[in-house]
């Protein structure tokens, strides 16, 4: 994964499941937030880096770290 980590993000939003996926430069994440995303203080951290329209959606309820995450224009 090189220099970034990515994660599926799981949002609940009104009752519904919301997935995001997030790519992360190291530099952004602590060391505790890496190794262990789903403590409640580390999904606070992963939920400030969302963009803002799914920040407001919800709390994250599951992470899970992904291989990649690649766009196709």
């Amino acid at each position: 994964m090189g220099e970034n980590n990515c994660y599926l993000i799981t949002i609940l939003y009104n009752g519904t499941i919301l997935q995001c996926a997030l790519k992360v430069h190291l530099s952004q994440l602590t060391t505790f937030c890496r190794d262990y995303p789903l403590e409640p203080e580390n999904r606070a951290e992963l939920h400030t880096l969302l963009p803002a329209h799914v920040r407001s959606c919800g709390p994250i309820v599951d992470v899970k770290e992904i291989f990649e995450i690649e766009i196709k224009d």
